[in-house]
């Protein structure tokens, strides 16, 4: 009777562990050997759309036009926060035009961000001379949600971000995260585009997916398992205080019959 109570003991302590390496781990693939092997990638450059925020700066210009175009932080410094960029950027209407001063409306709506710059460019060159135009998108932002160590909003300061890089921003999955079904929302014009990835295998890094566009939202599951390990380990703690007590009563009774 104890070896069994023991023996069910240990087999609760064991069950939680029989989780899937592919569930813990990152792009596994058992074809991958010390042979450098290439993944190409299928980017998606974004478009602008409308509500997206802009920084146009132009630079080259007399102190009076500059100030119309270029957001100075309330300190007098160049140092300016995200809230002031968004305040004081340009924003796209819902006709896809940004206002600009002097220039008027441009439509910039579905254009790249390089695209952009090159119309802006030309449209101030025909009331400056000698004028560089500098254009940012300064509302990309990503949310990752779930089992990560910090999930949130995070704003990028560059032009693109993979998704790894995301989860990397969030503080990585946590201990119970289920990498093969992470959930990507991304907004369009025809409403929000749902898809699961899967980053146990190496193939993710060629998905249209990889690269991560403004807004988008990764959402990371946690196992199935994690209740049911919880409460193995209740279950292992009470197996375990079972075999004492017989092990208690075996040597009293050892002891009377004695």
């Amino acid at each position: 009777m104890i070896r069994t109570l023991l023996g069910l003991a240990v087999v609760a302590t064991l069950l939680p562990a029989c989780i899937s390496r592919r569930n813990i781990n990152y792009l596994q693939d058992n074809a991958l050997s010390n042979t450098a092997k290439l993944y190409p990638n299928r980017k998606f450059e974004y478009r602008i759309q409308v509500n997206d925020i802009l920084s146009v700066r132009v630079l080259g210009l007399d102190d009076a036009n500059a100030r119309l175009f270029n957001v100075q932080s309330t300190q007098g410094t160049s140092m300016v926060n995200d809230a002031q960029m968004y305040v004081d950027g340009f924003s796209v209407d819902k006709a896809g035009n940004v206002q600009l001063p002097s220039v008027g409306r441009v439509k910039v709506q579905g254009l790249t961000v390089g695209e952009a710059q090159e119309l802006l460019q030309r449209k101030i060159n025909d009331y400056f001379t000698n004028a560089t135009v500098i254009l940012k998108l300064v509302s990309f932002r990503v949310s990752v949600l779930g089992g990560v160590e910090r999930p949130g909003s995070y704003l990028v300061y560059n032009n693109q971000i993979t998704l790894l890089e995301a989860l990397a921003l969030a503080g990585g999955p946590s201990e119970f995260a289920d990498k093969r079904y992470v959930s990507l929302m991304r907004q369009s014009d025809q409403g929000t585009q749902a898809v699961n990835v899967d980053l146990g295998r190496m193939d993710v890094l060629s998905s249209e997916y990889y690269y991560l566009l403004p807004n988008d939202v990764v959402y990371v599951p946690v196992l199935k398992a994690r209740p049911g390990r919880l409460n193995l380990e209740m279950l292992s703690v009470f197996l375990t205080a079972i075999s004492v007590a017989a092990v208690v009563y075996t040597v009293i009774q050892n002891q009377n019959n004695n």
